[in-house]
């Protein structure tokens, strides 16, 4: 139960880490005030994750997968995995919130991915690691989905422009009520995928424990769901200024733009299974529509920092996880 309420504490601040990009460029560009605003994205990202029962649970997979478990259910493994799966969640948690004081928008999903590979490694050696898992489904996507979705945030505030270019002052309002729609869509996403990252511990600490690890209890989703929402109705205000205002200024085409590109962008990868960054996949869109309008206007020193984050996180979150985990061996 200890170790379940560990879980659900990494997911809480998932929510106030992560899911506050959902609404960062709606706030940013004045369309809802940003207590209604994060409150609407909570109901949508607690209704999401129940969609698992529909479409099924490829990215819980991958996150389960990512140690052999074998290493981790064997006779006389207990120990051993408790200190492994205690370490990598803690690790998860206190990258989390390293970044989050600093305002630096850095990936939940990699900091959980790099715990639990680190103490995995720690705990079990190379072996134990599903290597085909970590490189095809986390590195490659971690720099895949930045190019995708600067790309496509960059094409497709050009056809925006192109569209609107002999539009009235009216379509202004069009894109500022528009926007609703999209971060609905972009919440739905983001929840859909990062509730099955702490699904997929869940179904680790069962297999510690001798439980099934292949059916999903309703009450696992149910859990995951209700942390995120709560976290997300928190707001983590910091990152949401910096991907807000700190990458470019958005407006309200700016954000329809973002939104669009970002939500899509997560839910192609959700139907392949890859646990992605929000926080990457928002901030990049960002980046290309400010490029596709003013490229001198985005502000590159602030991107820089984001994107040192994104490669920093999984090898410092590893370390962390291994260091956990050799200290928490002694206690366990």
């Amino acid at each position: 139960m200890i170790l379940a309420g560990l879980v659900f504490v990494f997911t809480y601040v998932n929510g106030f880490h992560d899911g506050c990009n959902v609404v960062a460029t709606l706030i940013a560009s004045r369309a809802m005030k940003p207590k209604m605003a994060l409150a609407w994205a909570a109901v949508v990202e607690l209704l999401s994750p129940f969609l698992i029962l529909v479409l099924g649970a490829s990215v819980s997979d991958t996150i389960q997968n990512l140690v052999g478990e074998t290493y981790y259910t064997g006779d006389g493994a207990e120990e051993t995995a408790l200190a492994f799966i205690t370490g990598g969640i803690l690790a998860a948690i206190l990258w989390n919130l390293i970044t989050w004081k600093f305002g630096i928008p850095a990936s939940s999903s990699h900091s959980l991915i790099g715990g639990v590979v680190g103490a995995g490694l720690a705990a079990f050696g190379t072996g134990a690691i599903a290597w085909h898992y970590f490189w095809g489904r986390v590195v490659l996507m971690i720099f895949l989905t930045p190019a995708v979705s600067f790309c496509l945030g960059f094409c497709i505030l050009k056809l925006l422009l192109r569209l609107t270019r002999c539009a009235g002052v009216g379509v202004n309002k069009f894109f500022t009520y528009a926007q609703w729609v999209n971060m609905t869509f972009l919440a739905f996403n983001h929840s859909f995928n990062d509730s099955q990252k702490s699904i997929g511990i869940l179904l680790i600490l069962l297999g510690i424990y001798g439980g099934q690890t292949r059916e999903i209890p309703l009450w696992a989703i149910s859990c995951a769901a209700v942390c995120l929402a709560c976290g997300i109705a928190f707001g983590g205000f910091k990152i949401i200024k910096t991907v807000g205002t700190g990458i470019y200024k958005v407006q309200p085409i700016h954000s329809f733009a973002s939104q669009l590109t970002a939500g899509s962008v997560i839910l192609g990868a959700s139907l392949l299974g890859a646990p992605v960054s929000a926080s990457q996949i928002v901030s990049s869109s960002i980046m290309g529509v400010g490029a596709a309008e003013r490229y001198k206007a985005v502000h590159w020193i602030v991107a820089r920092r984001i994107l040192l984050s994104w490669f920093i996180t999984i090898p410092v979150a590893g370390t962390l996880g291994a260091l956990l985990f050799v200290l928490l061996s002694q206690v366990f």
